[in-house]
């Protein structure tokens, strides 16, 4: 007779289990720790090149703004020759210079500015502008483009000046003569050259409008100079804690 051995299973000892269990989680583990730090190192690359972008458009920010005063200066001592000529007791001896400092006050200079923000509205619309990780420098980003805010709502407030101060040049001056002055910009021929009226209350709400038009530049340019210093001071933050060169 025949006798069949059995065949015996051996059981695993539970520390057998509990290493695979380590094994198995630190596996885990370490493939969360590697996923990590590749994500954190993606940022932090990405956020050093937007820093670089940024530090780029405030380069920018701050010509626009030099040239900006610079071109206001221009704009005030037009409108002192045009309220010096305008009120003086020779006024039709002076009408070339009147005419052309009237019309060229809207052709001139820039009566707008416009920040270079593409950059930091990158980051703001991407909801991104968490990448930015330290703190003084998020701060100040967030102060210095709160004040460019401003420089735009301002930028309103002079374009409606500007449309004022062109309602009130039309009861005034000759739009042939205007057209002239932009197409050849010099001053017109004195010649048979004369305002529309002569009448002191629509002279007087002319020059009102001026003044208005004036004080409204003048309040941006006083903004866009104190914006070249916190662009300044923005710019020094980033290049000392991102080492930029």
């Amino acid at each position: 007779m025949e006798v069949h051995n059995h065949a015996h299973t051996s059981r695993k000892k539970w520390t057998h289990y509990f290493w695979e269990f380590l094994m198995l989680f630190l596996a885990v583990f370490c493939g969360f720790l590697a996923e990590y730090q590749l994500e954190h190192k993606i940022e932090k690359d990405r956020e050093k090149v937007f820093i670089k972008n940024m530090y780029k458009d405030l380069i920018a920010d701050t010509a626009i703004f030099r040239n900006y005063s610079i071109e206001s200066n221009e704009f005030a001592k037009e409108v002192d020759s045009l309220l010096f000529f305008m009120k003086g007791d020779n006024r039709d001896l002076h009408l070339s210079k009147i005419y052309f400092y009237a019309r060229n006050l809207t052709i001139s200079t820039n009566n707008v500015v416009f920040p270079s923000q593409p950059t930091y509205n990158q980051l703001k619309h991407s909801g991104q502008l968490r990448l930015i990780h330290n703190q003084d420098v998020a701060n100040t980003i967030s102060s210095y483009y709160q004040e460019t805010d401003i420089i735009y709502s301002q930028n309103n407030f002079i374009l409606g000046q500007v449309s004022h101060y062109w309602d009130l040049a039309g009861n005034l001056f000759d739009a042939g003569v205007f057209y002239k002055i932009r197409q050849e910009k010099k001053p017109p021929d004195q010649t048979n050259l004369k305002l529309l009226t002569n009448d002191p209350a629509i002279i007087n709400k002319f020059l009102v409008s001026t003044q208005y038009y004036y004080g409204s530049r003048m309040t941006q340019k006083d903004r866009v100079e104190k914006m070249i210093e916190k662009a300044v001071t923005l710019m020094g933050l980033i290049k000392k804690e991102y080492h930029l060169k």
